[in-house]
């Protein structure tokens, strides 16, 4: 998929919007889970795409760096941070490899957030395996992606066993994959996946 050709438009898509909203109170949760808040908190907006959810992020964190391949989606959220005026919010439109290799990705994150791009990469076991490495101990892995349905005419997504098997050979403790959301949207549930995972403290 060409990205570039979506950025325009993509912040007037209404469920671009919900589910980004979505996402953020999930994330929320599962950190509220772990005794955690976004304060203070450094943290990896990976495929952040234009930055629907980099909005929220903004204001509660300490730190955000969106990553987007899509040099069009990454100059609308920079038109946002010059409006906005977020100096917390770093935006990078690279590749996660040619990032790394420029020395643009400083770990340790405190969090590392992929909205629906993971479903997306060439080699989702790798690239989750990359990212854990840029957390902290004890770090926080949260992506979202739509659920794979085999029996669809064109089946696209991750399953549960896929996300769980990554995040496992990622390294990460205390996984959990399941529902992330339920959202009505266009007479339509909306209930894409979340998985979890937490960088060991030690070793």
């Amino acid at each position: 998929m060409d990205w570039d050709e979506h950025a325009a438009g993509w912040d007037d898509d209404a469920v671009v919007r919900v589910y980004a909203a979505a996402a953020f109170d999930a994330l929320v949760a599962q950190l509220t889970a772990r005794g955690r808040s976004l304060a203070g908190l450094r943290v990896l907006d990976f495929g952040c795409g234009t930055g629907v959810l980099t909005e929220s992020l903004a204001p509660a964190c300490n730190e955000v760096v969106a990553l987007d391949a899509s040099p069009k989606m990454i100059a609308v959220l920079r038109e946002k941070i010059d409006r906005s005026g977020w100096a917390n919010v770093r935006a990078i439109d690279r590749t996660l490899e040619a990032a790394l290799e420029a020395g643009e990705l400083t770990a340790p994150f405190d969090v590392v957030v992929c909205s629906s791009v993971c479903a997306f990469v060439d080699d989702y076991p790798g690239t989750a395996r990359q990212l854990a490495a840029l957390l902290a101990p004890g770090g926080v892995f949260v992506q979202f992606d739509w659920e794979l349905d085999d029996a669809a005419d064109d089946p696209f997504g991750l399953s549960k066993a896929q996300v769980k098997a990554a995040l496992t050979d990622a390294r990460l403790d205390d996984i959990h994959v399941g529902i992330a959301f339920t959202r009505d949207i266009e007479g339509q549930a909306m209930q894409p996946l979340i998985g979890v995972g937490q960088r060991r403290s030690a070793g």
